[in-house]
């Protein structure tokens, strides 16, 4: 064989190495998940603050209920204070089965097609942007990886869904925790209109979550920033606690 020739054969046999250990955007969404998945049930305080162009901050106070079944993540958010939003609920049960409780109407609706777009409960967050607290991206969608280095991924997120603002989302995922670092959004103009981040991460023996999440939302010079407090692991709940007949109940049981 001669010099060319091998030279040939060798770059081939390295290229076909690399692509056989070279990882997706999709395989990295679906590492990040499985990292965070070492519970069964979850529960956290959570203080949201609402921050407009002057600094002036409202704060609202929520509860937030994960569970995982299977392959499906179901997430019920129950606010706490101030009384104009006390006992407003949302239940998340898949990408096409989001519910909304308004405790003023005494009702409870489906939120699907481009109502997903629209802002929960008066924050930035839209009501499809909620699984990414919980280390999730919902939807259909293409994901690919645009860059990886020592320390982080970024992952390009195409949204499929004809209703959606976004044009696609690029998410920075750390290594070391498998943790989102920092989400920026577009719109279908490709402009950057929203940039999410995460910080102040902790250790609840062994279950490693940011509790902090800032949402700037560029368009409107306006934030949402989130703050987790109390997190509890394994609580004593069921499938049947994620109930779209539960959601109205003025007391949320265990059982």
């Amino acid at each position: 064989m001669n010099y060319k020739k091998g030279l040939v054969l060798l770059t081939v046999i390295i290229l076909t190495v690399v692509s056989a250990f070279a990882i997706t955007g999709q395989e990295v969404l679906d590492q990040l998940k499985d990292a965070h998945d070492n519970f069964k049930t979850e529960k956290s305080l959570v203080i949201m603050q609402l921050k407009d162009a002057n600094g002036n901050i409202r704060e609202r106070e929520f509860d937030m209920y994960i569970m995982h079944d299977g392959d499906d993540t179901l997430a019920l958010v129950r606010f706490n204070k101030p009384s104009e939003v006390k006992r407003i609920t949302l239940l998340t049960l898949s990408d096409d089965e989001i519910y909304l409780y308004m405790p003023a109407y005494r009702k409870t609706k489906r939120i699907s097609g481009g109502a997903k777009n629209g802002k929960f409960v008066g924050s930035d967050f839209k009501y499809n942007d909620i699984s990414l607290l919980y280390n999730e991206q919902n939807g259909d969608y293409d994901a690919n990886l645009i860059n990886e280095d020592d320390k982080s991924y970024t992952v390009e997120i195409i949204p499929h869904e004809k209703d959606s603002d976004y044009g696609k989302i690029v998410a920075l995922i750390e290594k070391e925790n498998m943790l989102f670092k920092k989400i920026d959004f577009y719109n279908k103009n490709g402009e950057l209109i929203k940039v999410m981040t995460f910080s102040d991460v902790k250790d609840y023996s062994g279950h490693i979550l940011a509790t902090r999440i800032e949402l700037n939302n560029i368009e409107e010079n306006h934030s949402t920033i989130l703050i987790i407090k109390n997190v509890e692991f394994d609580i004593p709940i069921t499938k049947k606690f994620f109930n779209k007949r539960n959601i109205s109940k003025p007391v949320l049981k265990y059982q």
